[in-house]
């Protein structure tokens, strides 16, 4: 049974969201860890399946979604969830039930991860001793073994958890566990996603890359080098990025039991005021795969001279990492029509990673993107999108428009 609603810790009072982003990067690290196993008992691809009823990239959503909603709602019994999945499939399927079962068993046996604060203020031990500053209060999250299901049924239920509709009001959790299946079961990019929304407002997103080799080193040298599909951490976990509203966005290197130090993504204004608009990196999706209108999307880059496409990633929340990283510049989502709706968990996280380290996101009539809708961002509330760094948001902005012009005469 999940606890009453926690007392706040000491440092969420100094650090709002604290423990909300504690929990978050620990069930995203867990959830990293276990679908990175699948894709290494596989070779590190699962590139002869599809994503049928009982694939191993449908195994591991449901098990990743299961441990996500277990975790967060054991410390937040009154917070909300919407994801992706439910589990009809696995009521109506008992073979594929016993393969999640089997897959959510496994991860139990995981150990606690160490998670460094934002601000450095404390440092969790693998045995979930605090070490450096004192908490008082309520129980902090990081002295708790993250909640697992206790049997199917429980299971079950906490997948279908994340059937909620509404997201106007009140606290609700958004994830995604695979988000890039098609990657994914190529031993590629993708990332397991989550976020909180307040009254349908972003306030801490986590967003695990579990195959993305980054260097995070002394210098993060890795930082602003390009992304794509091939850099694969064959060795590693990957990396995590976080934000908080009004704290930046950080950057962790993943390990099998824990986080390597946080580091603050920083973009330099000063030099990236320096640069040309013929040099804007367009990150786009696999060309001829997305019922966005491409064509559209190169019209924009050829008018400011830039080369496109820039960067080709599957994955829409890996895009906004290499947005946020500084891999990339921009994204675009031009529609076919105000018809068109986007899911909210394709978005939801990795939107605030970029806006925290400094970008910009708008729809074409300059309104913030509304997570307020339910699980669809509908056309006629947000129609298109542009997603820039604020030294080239206004001439992308205006030059989609004169794109958008040009299509309608």
């Amino acid at each position: 049974m999940p606890n009453p609603t926690p007392t706040p810790t000491i440092l969420s009072l100094i650090n709002p969201y604290y423990d909300e982003l504690t929990i978050a990067l620990r069930a995203i690290h867990r959830a990293s860890i276990l679908t990175k196993s699948v894709l290494r008992s596989l070779n590190n691809s699962v590139s002869a399946e599809t994503k049928a009823d009982d694939s191993p990239v449908t195994v591991a959503d449901f098990a990743a979604q299961a441990l996500i909603i277990a975790a967060i709602h054991a410390v937040y019994p009154e917070d909300k969830f919407v994801g992706e999945e439910s589990a009809k499939a696995l009521r109506e399927n008992l073979v594929l039930r016993e393969r999640v079962w089997q897959l959510v068993v496994q991860s139990q046996r995981s150990t606690s991860p160490q998670v460094l604060c934002d601000e450095g203020d404390a440092a969790i031990s693998d045995s979930g001793k605090v070490q450096g500053r004192l908490r008082q209060g309520g129980s902090a999250p990081e002295q708790q073994w993250l909640a697992t299901p206790k049997n199917m049924d429980e299971m079950l239920d906490c997948i279908d958890l994340g059937i909620s509709e509404s997201t106007r009001k009140g606290r609700v959790w958004v994830l995604d566990p695979v988000d890039g299946t098609a990657t994914f079961m190529e031993g590629k990019q993708y990332a397991v996603c989550l976020c909180l929304l307040e009254d349908g407002v972003q306030k801490v997103g986590v967003i695990g890359c579990p195959n993305l080799k980054l260097d995070l080193g002394a210098e993060a040298r890795g930082l602003g080098t390009k992304v794509h599909e091939d850099q694969v951490d064959d060795a590693g976990y990957g990396v995590v990025l976080s934000a908080v509203k009004g704290q930046g966005t950080f950057v962790r290197s993943m390990h099998a039991s824990g986080f390597g130090i946080a580091q603050r993504i920083n973009h330099d204004n000063d030099q990236v005021q320096q640069r040309d608009v013929i040099d804007i990196d367009f990150v786009e999706a696999t060309l001829g795969k997305t019922s966005l209108v491409q064509d559209d999307h190169r019209a924009v880059a050829e008018r400011l001279g830039a080369q496109w496409p820039g960067t080709v990633i599957w994955s829409q929340q890996l895009k906004y990492v290499a947005l946020a990283l500084g891999a990339a510049d921009v994204i675009l989502r031009i529609p076919k029509g105000k018809e068109r709706y986007t899911f909210i968990w394709d978005h939801a996280g990795g939107q605030i990673l970029f806006q925290e380290a400094g970008g910009v996101i708008t729809d074409f009539d300059g309104r913030e993107i509304d997570f307020g809708q339910g699980r669809k961002i509908q056309g006629h509330m947000n129609f298109g999108m542009v997603a820039a760094m604020p030294w080239c948001f206004s001439r992308v902005m205006q030059t989609v428009k004169e794109v958008l012009d040009e299509r309608a005469k």
